[in-house]
């Protein structure tokens, strides 16, 4: 364990600061951060460090005096770097780096690349002394099952930086998180590759025993159901003081920094598998210095929407449930700062049509498969008759009107749900009495699951365990060729790691730092 009380962290690929914020929780004490585009840095700076970057007395401080840091400043003022796009700042010559020699309590706001040639060039690790960890999630789009997975592109080499980066700093230990995606095999030039076994000889080639696991969101108490891809490293020197019901979880790690000290080893299932602590293997974490990634196993435990929003409704809310009032009182004192009022309330207005067409959503969430494939359907105009059980449902529905009224005919149901056909057919709403579906980065792809609307930032964030006191900042959604690099309020809490989920991740780590 690091001296002192508190085992220390550095958070790579911070985003708005979901895995610092579970990892505080669990008694980590963050050391310094690293974040590429400035939105979700402005975001975590806010709430985990208190340093409001749209202040005057912040833009006006020298940057020696600043705790959080620009490697490439896209310009002198400051509030202009905070909407610029991160793939178009010069190279500059890190000029408000190069005067700092511990990097401790700093947010450092740049590409991890020349965070990395900044490590080289300097000749020495940013934090002095033995860190306990360093965590994050690299970016990986391209090992996302809804983008292209390819092996040479430009973001799947985020993961290799992760590794340079350890190899600088060479902590106890290192903890990955990433998409499911990962998993999934993917061909390049006729070769089969598991991009999570490539990662994982990343870790391998610089001496660190690997741990690669599926987990599940919802598992460890997050109203939502997010399988994520995790994985945990140990520094080789240090696994053999590990106890042998510990080091079983590791034992491959170790064979994989042999195979690769003697060449490239080839994926083989055989000898080479992750850990389904989202399935298959839930069994085997139970009681062990893992269970706090099963703790919520049993389908009666596991937190729902209606719990995460309910007392967020615009009209008659229910009261707070349980378990809003554990992620205020687990994760919300953990934060530096936030908002005591709670912030990001607001959800978009939509057209009658559009309202209209949410209540249908949220009448084939509830309905069998068949009326909600009916129904769908016949929005797509693939139909153009409607079955008596189908049409019983929606008149049962409590319908809402859009221009000719509702409809008191099949014929006229036919016309109304051909009238708000759409090109958008991933739309959906939310199921009350179960965890949220894991996409929710885009604000119109889900509606509520009982009222006509999107989701409010706010929402989203309840879904993801982040507390009431913890503030958005940024613009709340964008478009067009912007969603390329701005990195919107909606999207800083889809690529969030659940604070709940980093929370039980700290006590694993925790946990096994205290072996070694």
């Amino acid at each position: 364990m690091a001296h002192g009380n508190s085992p220390t962290f550095i958070e790579l690929f911070a985003g708005c600061g979901g895995l610092s914020l579970g990892l505080r929780s669990a008694g980590f004490r963050e050391l310094m951060a690293n974040e590429l585009s400035s939105m979700p840095a402005e975001t975590f700076a806010l709430n985990l460090m208190n340093v409001d970057m749209r202040s005057r007395e912040f833009q006006a401080a020298e940057p020696a005096n600043r705790r959080v840091l620009w490697i490439d400043p896209s310009s002198d003022d400051v509030s202009e770097r905070l909407v610029d796009n991160p793939f178009e700042r010069p190279e500059t010559d890190m000029p408000e780096l190069s005067d700092i020699d511990d990097f401790g309590g700093k947010l450092v706001v740049g590409d991890i690349r020349r965070l990395n040639a900044f490590i080289e060039k300097r000749g020495s690790a940013l934090i002095h002394g033995e860190v306990d960890l360093v965590s994050g999630g690299p970016p990986c789009q391209s090992f996302s099952l809804a983008g292209r997975r390819e092996l040479g592109n430009q973001r799947n080499q985020l993961p290799w930086e992760f590794a340079k980066f350890v190899d600088s700093q060479r902590p106890r230990m290192v903890l990955l998180e990433n998409v499911e995606g990962i998993l999934r095999p993917f061909k390049q030039d006729g070769e089969t590759y598991y991009a999570w076994f490539e990662v994982c000889k990343a870790f391998a080639n610089i001496g660190y025993a690997t741990c690669p696991m599926l987990v599940n969101a919802r598992l460890a108490g997050v109203a939502q159901n997010r399988p994520r891809f995790i994985m945990l490293a140990i520094r080789e020197d240090l696994t053999d003081n590990l106890p042998d019901s510990v080091a079983a979880w590791f034992v491959q790690g170790r064979r994989l920094i042999d195979a690769s000290k003697a060449g490239n080893p080839v994926f083989d299932k055989a000898k080479w598998h992750y850990w389904n602590l989202a399935d298959s293997d839930a069994d085997k974490a139970e009681g062990t210095v893992f269970d706090p990634l099963v703790a919520f196993r049993d389908p009666e435990k596991q937190r729902t929407v209606y719990d995460a929003i309910r007392d967020l409704q615009d009209e008659n809310p229910p009261t707070r449930s349980k378990y809003v009032k554990e992620i205020n009182s687990t994760l919300g004192t953990h934060l530096d700062g936030g908002s005591k009022k709670m912030q990001n309330l607001k959800h978009p207005n939509s057209t009658p049509k559009v309202q209209a067409r949410f209540r249908i959503y949220q009448v084939i969430a509830n309905s069998p498969k068949s009326v909600g494939d009916e129904i769908k359907r016949i929005m797509r105009k693939q139909k153009t008759d409607i079955s008596e059980e189908t049409y019983e449902t929606l008149s049962r529905s409590d319908l809402l009107g859009y221009g000719n009224g509702i409809p008191e005919t099949a014929e006229q149901m036919v016309h109304y749900l051909e009238g708000m056909a759409t090109r958008k057919f991933s739309q959906r709403a939310l199921i009350s009495t179960l965890p949220a579906p894991a996409a929710l980065s885009i604000p119109d792809d889900v509606a509520h699951y009982c009222e006509p609307r999107t989701l409010s930032v706010r929402e989203m964030a309840r879904i993801q365990s982040f507390p009431d006191s913890f503030e958005f900042r940024g613009i709340a959604t964008t478009g067009g060729d912007r969603r390329r690099y701005q990195v919107p309020q909606y999207t800083q809490i889809g690529n969030a790691v659940p604070p709940l989920l980093g929370r039980a991740l700290g006590k694993v780590v925790s946990s096994i730092l205290a072996l070694l």
